[in-house]
């Protein structure tokens, strides 16, 4: 099961080709304002729409460009890949995108999949099991001979480990690629906001700012909310794994949550964007009287306290304040919080919310996270 603030993203393939010389007058084009995303760019040209993608490894670089037309006959710079729109067929190596394509409606472009078997879209599974959707395995080893004779208009990845064997089979496979480095985002709302970034693909730019802009309206609503609160009451996230407890950094997307929803986090002054490793004997010396605990893996207090027993010392499992991320989750450990809530922050925020001030959100009922049962009578 992975962590509740680390998502393990997959791998990346490769640049496609398509390029021709460019002569028009407006090339750099008009730049479409973003609201919350660092990592990518749009703008408008003459003729086309130029979506760059920023490096967020090194500052000032660019990862890649593309240009998008809706007739291959317009020319464009040759710094960039050329890519007709609306996509037509769709490979996808994370389960990140299921949710911002549904939205946009356009799952039915997603022509294959990687570890079909971990993904909880009801349409995408159906669509594997029907053979519309071929699944091609493991995200680390993929079937690049299937994925080939596949042969989507294009392949959308993340940038993780761009330089492995098998990434660097696809480099001469002339697919077009489109890295969709979300994760890299500072933000909860500029992670959400590569809805635009995806939706530029299909020739939606419109539809998927009225969709983001109504995602943002909802989150900033809930957070006045929580504000409004005077109680501050005190949380924390995670369990122990091998003798390592990884907490969420001040500036990371779980913390943000913790910030947004008001409740009061040990570090949440922190500047680390990742992880903060402690053992249980440190986690209980800075948590054991932390009112509420989620983030954990198991789906009832006793098989918590089966892992180890010192579970039993914090008070929020005393009280039966544990919640897991697992109320969207199918029999083979598909989970959605992992696939729609990426591009649906506000109803984290609000499961959060809900979480630390109830009676705030009284008519709303939990979306993704879930409160651990008991056994015990």
């Amino acid at each position: 099961m992975r962590p509740f603030h680390l998502i393990i993203f997959l791998i990346c393939l490769c640049i496609s080709c398509n390029k021709t010389p460019h002569n028009s007058n407006n090339i750099e084009g008009e730049s479409i304002p973003l609201k919350h995303a660092k990592g990518f760019t749009i703008a408008e040209a003459d003729s086309f729409t130029i979506i760059t993608v920023n490096n967020p490894w090194k500052k000032g670089e660019i990862y890649d460009r593309y240009y998008l037309v809706k007739d291959l006959s317009v020319e464009t710079p040759d710094n960039g890949n050329k890519i007709k729109i609306p996509l037509q067929s769709l490979m996808i190596n994370s389960a990140t995108y299921i949710g911002f394509l549904e939205l946009l409606g356009e799952l039915d472009k997603v022509k294959g999949v990687c570890n079909a078997n971990y993904i909880y879209n009801k349409d995408i599974l159906d669509g594997v099991s029907e053979g519309t959707i071929k699944n091609l395995g493991d995200a680390f080893n993929l079937d690049i001979e299937n994925l080939l004779l596949l042969n989507p208009q294009a392949v959308m990845t993340t940038a993780y480990n761009a330089d492995d064997a098998n990434s660097k089979r696809i480099k001469q496979s002339n697919l077009n690629t489109l890295y969709n480095i979300e994760w890299q985002e500072p933000t909860i709302l500029g992670r959400a906001e590569w809805i635009k970034f995806i939706a530029a693909f299909f020739d939606k730019q419109a539809l998927g700012d009225s969709i983001y802009n109504e995602i943002e309206l909802k989150y900033n609503a809930a957070k006045e909310i929580a504000n409004e609160e005077t109680n501050r009451p005190t949380i924390f996230s995670g369990q122990d794994y091998r003798g390592t407890w990884s907490f969420a950094g001040g500036n990371s997307f779980t913390a943000q949550l913790f910030r947004d929803a008001n409740a009061s986090y040990l570090y949440e002054n922190d500047t680390t964007a990742t992880s903060i490793p402690a053992n249980i004997e440190q986690s209980l010396i800075n948590f054991s009287e932390t009112d509420i605990w989620i983030g954990t893996q198991e789906n009832s207090l006793e098989a918590m306290a089966q892992l180890n027993s010192k579970y039993k010392l914090f008070k929020a499992y005393k009280n039966g304040n544990v919640y897991n991320i697992n109320k969207r989750m199918n029999e083979n450990g598909g989970n959605d919080y992992w696939e729609s809530a990426i591009a649906r922050p506000d109803l984290l925020l609000k499961d959060m919310i809900k979480i630390c001030h109830p009676h705030l959100l009284q008519d709303y009922e939990l979306t993704y996270m879930d409160k651990l049962t008991t056994n015990e009578k």
